[in-house]
């Protein structure tokens, strides 16, 4: 392998399994995400005045470091979110998601936090709030003090207009293991942090598949969602009780994981 094919190949390992050049004394933005659009409007949960939700996430660039937890994002130009939110009195309202919402990676490149801004439910006396992503949503890093190598405009209009489309295709549109990731994401925004009551749960699971079903979901999708959940189920019974939450997560991270690397392959066959 030649010295110019090396770095970018290193880089690329270093991204696929979390690593970072901190210690080195370096920090440069780590990779844009692509969010999937979603399949119907997902309500945020709140508590006090907390609401959020998990959604879900693909790398743009693999030449770029995966995000560390808790890394903020925001919402680029051309990617379109729709924010509804109903009053306490009953009143319905649509928000601007640039100033309503706010973004942070939670594991990795396959899943991001989306929540609502500090006090504006209160400003404004929400009860509910749901959030509709469009296709092609495309989120950068915040820009850090100190960084070494930003993202720049023109490498994000590269990534907005070149690389999204092709995750689309790739991935938002895949109709196996992309629908099984979405229905396996929707349980875990439906489920508590730890001790999941067995009979809501699976309760919640056959609605969720039951819906996704008369929305066109394929046999093998449904396959590999009930596979998850199955075996989550096995392993959150008798394994770590009341763990099903983190395992629906990691199962929707393992869907996605092969998804992402089908989109790499496709942009390195056509650059």
């Amino acid at each position: 392998m030649t010295q110019d094919k090396i770095v970018p190949f290193l880089t690329a390992c270093m991204a696929l399994f979390g690593l970072s050049m901190t210690a080195a004394g370096a920090w440069a933005a780590p990779q844009a995400l692509a969010v999937v659009a979603t399949d119907r409007p997902v309500q945020l949960a709140c508590n006090g005045d907390t609401c959020s939700a998990e959604f879900t996430t693909f790398c743009l660039q693999p030449a770029r470091f995966s995000p560390k937890p808790g890394t903020k994002y925001w919402l680029t130009e051309k990617s379109h979110i729709t924010v509804s939110g109903t009053a306490r009195d009953g009143r319905r309202m649509v928000l601007d998601a640039r100033d309503a919402l706010r973004f942070q990676s939670l594991r990795g490149h396959s899943a991001i936090q989306i929540s609502l801004a500090p006090g504006l439910r209160k400003h404004l006396g929400l009860q509910l709030v749901s959030v509709s992503l469009a296709a092609h949503v495309t989120l950068a890093p915040e820009a850090v003090e100190g960084d070494d190598n930003p993202i720049s405009a023109g490498e994000l209009a590269h990534v907005v207009d070149a690389l999204r489309p092709i995750g689309g295709i790739v991935v938002d549109r895949n109709t196996e293991a992309m629908a099984a990731a979405r229905v396996t994401n929707n349980l875990v925004n439906l489920l508590p942090n730890h001790d999941a009551d067995a009979t809501a749960t699976a309760r919640d699971w056959g609605k969720l598949l039951l819906q996704a079903r008369r929305g066109g979901l394929s046999p093998m999708a449904a396959h590999m969602a009930q596979n998850a959940y199955e075996l989550c189920r096995y392993y959150s019974g008798r394994a770590v009780p009341g763990d099903m939450r983190r395992c629906m997560q990691g199962q929707h991270d393992r869907l996605m994981k092969g998804l992402n690397s089908n989109y790499w392959k496709a942009i390195s066959t056509g650059s």
